[in-house]
């Protein structure tokens, strides 16, 4: 790898990089919502099941280890309720469903958000067609804010409908890298 040392050329460096790596990992996990909604939202369900319950397993162990001390009381609790939630889960899937439509809307806002301060760090380095990254990102808040929000209404088509979104995100944001790339090499 070759030493950059003009400031503004190694920020954007490292901005194209982390921009691919974003946009391909969106790329995969939107084919595989796409591709296989019921089979992702089953794993999604059974992995949040056994990571609740994982979590509050170790929290009660930790209690215990530490001879039972009132200033871990509270880490007693956490863990009765997080084993409570998880085994209730893995046993009634479709209890955890009802709340992974709202997860996962609050996980595509924040990609939205980080998608926003791209478009804007890309209007900062000059480059001239940065709103097309900004009204995808704000397309992709709008579809989180309604699946936070209803999250029934979408149904089954739900995890297909998030995996398009972030498929245009993904391809939105490699353009973007390859044109920034045109514009550096202007530079």
């Amino acid at each position: 790898m070759k030493r950059v040392d003009n400031p503004f050329i190694a920020a954007l460096h490292n901005f194209k990089l982390s921009f691919t790596f974003a946009a391909i990992v969106d790329l995969i996990l939107g084919l595989v919502l796409l591709l296989m909604p019921n089979t992702s939202t089953r794993v999604i369900c059974t992995l949040v099941g056994v990571g609740v319950t994982v979590y509050g397993v170790l929290n009660v162990i930790s209690f215990i280890m530490e001879r039972a001390s009132y200033a871990y009381t509270l880490e007693l609790v956490i863990g009765i309720i997080a084993t409570s939630f998880g085994i209730f889960s893995l046993i009634n899937p479709t209890f955890l469903m009802s709340f992974l439509f709202t997860i996962l809307g609050f996980v595509i806002m924040v990609g939205s958000f980080c998608g926003l301060k791209h478009a804007l760090s890309l209007r900062e380095f000059g480059f001239p067609r940065w709103y097309l990254p900004m009204i995808s990102a704000i397309a992709t808040l709008l579809l989180a804010l309604s699946i936070v929000f209803f999250p029934g209404f979408y149904g089954d088509m739900l995890m297909m409908v998030i995996g398009v979104i972030l498929i245009v995100e993904a391809i939105s944001d490699l353009l973007s890298i390859h044109r920034l790339s045109s514009f550096n090499k202007n530079l």
